[in-house]
Formats: C-alpha cells, sequence, structure tokens
C-alpha cells in the first residue's frame, strides 16, 4: 500500500519555509526541498548539486563563494566575444522533476541603453520552452534596471535549470560592457512521484505478549532515498526511525515541514534488514489500528506491514446467531472468564503418581456463559521465587464454545500452574486461575531441580 505525505498532515504539519527572500517548494505531498548557498536561517552550506562552466577567456567566471558565506556569481568581463558564456547548472536527480526555483538573486551591468542588447542574463530550465527569466542591456530589454529583487518560479516541470550571463551573437560582435550575475540562499524544489519498494518482510516478534511488533524488510527508493521509518497509529503518523546518514536529515527542525535538505539526493537508495516497530505499550486500552510504513524523501510511503488491528480482540463469538465474521465486543471480552480443572478430580487441586499422564480441561465464557472461541491462553509454571515460567511455546488455544484441553508431559512434577487470558493481545492479564497439582514419587511429593 502506497500512501503520499497528504495522509501524514495531523501529525506532521507541512509548512512554507522562508530563507530571507527565497521561498522553499510548497507542500503537495511528494516535493522535497534542496537548499543551497546558504541554508536555513543564513547558515553557510555548499551549493550542492550545482554545476559551474564559464567560456575559456579572460575575465569569463562561474565562481563560488558559498562556503564563506557569499553568493554562486558568473561574470563575463568587458570585452568579450558573441556566444561567450558563465553559468551556473541545476540536474534534477534520476527519478525527480524541478517544480520550484527560489533564491535571492542581483544582476549588475545591464544596465539600458539606445544601443542594441549585446550582453544579457537569463534564467532558463529544459526542456523548452525553457526562459524564466531575462535581461539585457537593450532598449526593449523587459528589465528597467539590475534585477535585485526575490526570485520565486512556481509550477514548473523541468529537467534542468541554469542561470547565467551571455555575450550575444556570433564571434564577430563584442560586448563592450560586462555583466555579472549573483545567486544565494537558493531553494529548488524537487517532485518524486515515485514510493518506495519493499520486500521480504519478515515478522521477528508478533507482540501478542511483548507489546512491541517487530518487522524487518529490505526497501529501495528511486529519487531522493529512503528517509525514515513510520508507525501510524489509527490512521496518523504517530513515531519516526532514521533511515539514512548525516545528509539524510531535516535541513530546519525548527520548522513544520520535515521534507528539506542540503543534497539532491540526500538519503540512501536501498537497506537491507531494514528494523520496523510498533510499540504500544503506552496506547490507551482498546484496539487500535497499527501501521508499519517506509517513508522517501518526498514523503512517499509504503506499507511495510498493517495496517491490522492492534492490541487484537482476543476471541470470537460462539453464540448460536453469531457470524464467524463477526468481531466481539471489547467490553465482553473484558469481562470474560478463564476456569480451569483436572479431570480426574474435577478441582483446581490433584494428587497424581509421577510417570502418570494428568490432563486439564476449561471453559472460556463471558457474563452471559456464552463461550469464546478461538483465544490464547498463556500456561505458566509459577515458580518459588515469584517468576514465571511459561510452559509451551504456543499456549492454548479454546476451541469452539470455549473449551480447551492441556495434557501434561508424562515426567511433570509438583508444580503450581497458571492460566491467563488477555481480551485484547498485546494487553494486560484480565482472567487467571491458579491449578495446583502434587506429584508423589517413591512416597514423596517430588520436585525436579530447577536451573
Amino acid at each position: 500500500m502506497q500512501h503520499t505525505r497528504s495522509g501524514a498532515a495531523a501529525l506532521v504539519a507541512a509548512a512554507m519555509l522562508s530563507l530571507g527572500a527565497a521561498t522553499a517548494a510548497a507542500d503537495d505531498g511528494n516535493t522535497y526541498s534542496v537548499f543551497s548557498c546558504r541554508g536555513p536561517g543564513g547558515a553557510v552550506n555548499p551549493a550542492a548539486g550545482w554545476s559551474p562552466f564559464a567560456s575559456a577567456i579572460p575575465g569569463a567566471v562561474a565562481g563560488n563563494d558559498c562556503a564563506v558565506g557569499g553568493n554562486l556569481y558568473t561574470a563575463l568581463p568587458d570585452g568579450a566575444n558573441g556566444g561567450r558564456v558563465a553559468r551556473w547548472s541545476f540536474a534534477a536527480p534520476a527519478g525527480t522533476r524541478i517544480v520550484r526555483v527560489s533564491a535571492t538573486r542581483r544582476t549588475t551591468g545591464l544596465t539600458k541603453s539606445q544601443q542594441p542588447k549585446d550582453i544579457g542574463y537569463s534564467l532558463a530550465a529544459e526542456p523548452d520552452p525553457g526562459v524564466l527569466e531575462a535581461c539585457d542591456t537593450g532598449e526593449t530589454s523587459p528589465c528597467v534596471a539590475d534585477l535585485t529583487d526575490a526570485l520565486d518560479k512556481q509550477g514548473l516541470d523541468k529537467s534542468g535549470v541554469h542561470f547565467g550571463v551571455t555575450c550575444n551573437g556570433d564571434e564577430t560582435n563584442v560586448c563592450p560592457h560586462g555583466a555579472r550575475a549573483d545567486f544565494s540562499q537558493i531553494v529548488v524544489g524537487l517532485r518524486d512521484a515515485t514510493a518506495p519498494t519493499v520486500s521480504n518482510a519478515s515478522v521477528r516478534d508478533s507482540g501478542d505478549t511483548s507489546g512491541r511488533l517487530r518487522v524487518v524488510a529490505n526497501a529501495a527508493d528511486v529519487g531522493g532515498g529512503l528517509y525514515r521509518s513510520v508507525l501510524r497509529v489509527d490512521g496518523r503518523d504517530a513515531a519516526f526511525a532514521p533511515l539514512g546518514g548525516v545528509d539524510c536529515r531535516d535541513a530546519d527542525p525548527a520548522t513544520g515541514d520535515a521534507f528539506q535538505f542540503l543534497v539532491p539526493v540526500p538519503c540512501p537508495a536501498s537497506a537491507a534488514n531494514v528494523p520496523f516497530v510498533a510499540d504500544v505499550r503506552a496506547l490507551e486500552p482498546g484496539a487500535h489500528t497499527v501501521e508499519l510504513a517506509v517513508e522517501d524523501a518526498a514523503g512517499n510511503s509504503t506499507t511495510v506491514y498493517g495496517p491490522l488491528e492492534f492490541p487484537r480482540p482476543n476471541g470470537e463469538p460462539t453464540t448460536p446467531t453469531a457470524s464467524k465474521t463477526s468481531t466481539p465486543s471489547v467490553a465482553r471480552l473484558l469481562r470474560a472468564r478463564v476456569r480451569v480443572w483436572f479431570d480426574k478430580s474435577k478441582t483446581t487441586r490433584y494428587t497424581s503418581r509421577y510417570g502418570t499422564r494428568v490432563v486439564v480441561r476449561g471453559l472460556l465464557r463471558d457474563r452471559k456463559g456464552h463461550g469464546i472461541g478461538s483465544a490464547r491462553l498463556d500456561v505458566y509454571h509459577l515458580l518459588k521465587n515469584g517468576k514465571r515460567k511459561r510452559l509451551g511455546k504456543t499456549g492454548l488455544k479454546t476451541r469452539e464454545r470455549g473449551k480447551f484441553t492441556l495434557i501434561l508431559p508424562l515426567n511433570v512434577d509438583t508444580r503450581r500452574i497458571e492460566f491467563t487470558y488477555r481480551a485484547l493481545r498485546p494487553g494486560k492479564v484480565t482472567s487467571r486461575q491458579i491449578l495446583r497439582l502434587t506429584v508423589m514419587r517413591n512416597g514423596r511429593a517430588y520436585t525436579q531441580p530447577r536451573k
């Protein structure tokens, strides 16, 4: 089962992030943001994902001062020939598309003149039509003067974006005036519409008695990578656990948007034997819907296990009018009581000879005397030190009308045996009864040495 981030909005509120004049990509359910050249709060960070190019002429430069709190910049000198360019480019990682670009940016050297345009700035994207904005020195330029306001281009669907300055025309043209474009606080919004894939899911602990459902699985993702495991309770995100390294974490935890990073592919593409845990011991009494999922960097998620009722009602109705597919009320199960006796004595005490088979019978019924079938009972040997030792790996299961039978081993010795019923699994014991068995051997009560 696959989900998008919209289902998680109740507990992981999505917010729009501001970086000075720059704004992060809006949360549309499968988008994550990549911050470059100054991160959240103005923190210094590199221009991850951006690649430079500059024509081989003196003074042409695609520079990077981000590491010292500066900008990405492109510049051409006075006197550059036509066709010369300096630019920075960002390519969408495999499995993603660019949907938004925002930044603080400034151009210099692009004041209008009556001369034909000779040098210009542009922010363009691929594929065509790709010009997002442009500015040159010509009289018909769309720019009144150099650009100094904030940049925010939304609603894109592009594989790449680049900004730079260019000397227009061919080799015969000469741009007498140089120009420069500076970018910082850049945020690229990437759409990743593909949810992770999951394989080889295996239950390591059903949680029936521990209260901790544990599942391991392999996972893979195309796009931003595997971000975190998710526990959903009653359809709402309740807990997360990270899956990646230092880059695979929220770049600004102070906001409500958890899908913002400092590199274009922040999280691992695959992971083996990923642990998924649902600890329901702190939940309020009653049945809940529990689901384990894996989420990618864009908030797409895939169910690993569930959804299932957890804790689960322990038992099925066995009255003549009840449907086998109906679910018993929790209140009815909470009031159910277990009754156990030795088959031969018909009481809770019995004395037997060593090596003789001992049979125990019992009933699980509600307050109206109706039996509860298909319910699991746990059986324990009560030790003298107050601890319990489970008898059998799976316990007992009641039959139709709530009946059950336990045949003790031939080598059983003197002991107290506790039968317990949990109306919800996992959950606390709601009914118990203790049997006292005395085993005689060589004329005395026999108890084996305990380890």
